[in-house]
C-alpha cells in the first residue's frame, strides 16, 4: 500500500513536469528544457523500478508470511542487512542532481 501511494505520486509528479516542461518548451521553442524533462522522467522511472525491485520481494515475503503460507523468519534479517540497504544506497544517487542518467 505505501509503495503504491509512492509510486503514484512519482506518476503524478513526472506528468505533471513533463506537461509543464512541455509547454515551456513549445512556447519557447526550447530544445534544453526538454531534454531536462526527459532526464527528470528517465529518473523518475529508475528510481520506481529500484524501490520496485527492493522492496516487492519483501512485501510478498511479509504477506505470505501473514497469511501462513510459508516461514518467512529466516529471510527477515537477509533482506533487513542485504536487500533494503542496496536501495537506500542507490536512491541517493538517484535523486543527485549531477548524476547524468
Amino acid at each position: 500500500t505505501c509503495f503504491a501511494v509512492i509510486t503514484v505520486a512519482y506518476i503524478i509528479i513526472n506528468f505533471i513536469s513533463a506537461r509543464s516542461s512541455n509547454q515551456c518548451a513549445n512556447n519557447n521553442g526550447n530544445e534544453q528544457l526538454r531534454n531536462r524533462s526527459k532526464r527528470l522522467q528517465r529518473k523518475i522511472t529508475l528510481i520506481i523500478g529500484t524501490d520496485f525491485c527492493c522492496w516487492i520481494p519483501f512485501i510478498v515475503m511479509c504477506f505470505l508470511h501473514s497469511l501462513e503460507v510459508t516461514d518467512a523468519s529466516p529471510y527477515y534479517s537477509l533482506f533487513s542487512i542485504v536487500v533494503l540497504p542496496i536501495n537506500s544506497v542507490i536512491n541517493p544517487l538517484l535523486y543527485d542532481e549531477t548524476v547524468s542518467v
